[in-house]
This record gives structure tokens, C-alpha cells and sequence, in this order.
């Protein structure tokens, strides 16, 4: 089994499930510890109760939005914690405060190569 490269979980929020598999197994691969959300709901309780190395989150799901995660981990918590924000509208995370901004339709090679950038600097 592989160390994982960072001390604490990745968290993938996401409201497709089939996006969310894929990630974590993608991840899990490369030796990331994943946790995964169904929408921003849980994934704020998760973030409320675990320390995280990275948050991956979708921007436009039901209910409250990526963005407003985002607003909730900055202003309430963990303000230190890299956030990645997905979107097919990467339009709409532009001077939102994410650490990066993942456009999709995007591939593995690109998806990996930015959480090992923002896991290098946090």
C-alpha cells in the first residue's frame, strides 16, 4: 500500500455520483486518502468534523452552491485549506476565492497535476 501523500483526506464534493466514484478512485490511486460528499450540505458537515488537506468541490449542485462552501470555509473555518472549484462555467468562479479553478470536461492527467501543486503549497 502506498503513504499517503498528504497528512490529512482529500474531500470531493460533487452531486453526480458517477463524477464522485470517478474521482475518489482516481485519487485513491495516485495515494490520497478520499472522502467524498453528495452535495454541500454533507460536505460542510464533513468539513465541521474533519481536518482536510484539500477540498474538491462541483460549483453548481441543488441546494447551496460551491461557491457558498467556499464563503463557509473562509469566513466560518479553515481558511487555510485549498479549495478547487469544478465547473463546466468556469466563468462563474472567476474572483470567487478558490485556489483553482478545474474547467470541465477536464482530464486525470490535469486533475492530478493541480492537487499535487496546491497539496505541495498548503
Amino acid at each position: 500500500m502506498k503513504t499517503c501523500p498528504t497528512a490529512n483526506p482529500i474531500l470531493v464534493i460533487d452531486d453526480e455520483t458517477a463524477i464522485l466514484r470517478l474521482l475518489k478512485a482516481c485519487l485513491e490511486r495516485k495515494g490520497y486518502e478520499v472522502d467524498t460528499a453528495t452535495n454541500d450540505q454533507e460536505g460542510i458537515s464533513k468539513i465541521k468534523e474533519n481536518e482536510y488537506g484539500l477540498i474538491i468541490t462541483d460549483i453548481k449542485m441543488p441546494g447551496i452552491s460551491g461557491n457558498q462552501v467556499l464563503d463557509y470555509l473562509r469566513n466560518q473555518i479553515k481558511k487555510s485549506t485549498p479549495v478547487i472549484g469544478m465547473s463546466g462555467t468556469p466563468w462563474l468562479l472567476e474572483d470567487k476565492g478558490f485556489d483553482a479553478i478545474l474547467e470541465k470536461p477536464y482530464s486525470m492527467p490535469v486533475m492530478h497535476e493541480l492537487v499535487s501543486r496546491l497539496i505541495s503549497l498548503a
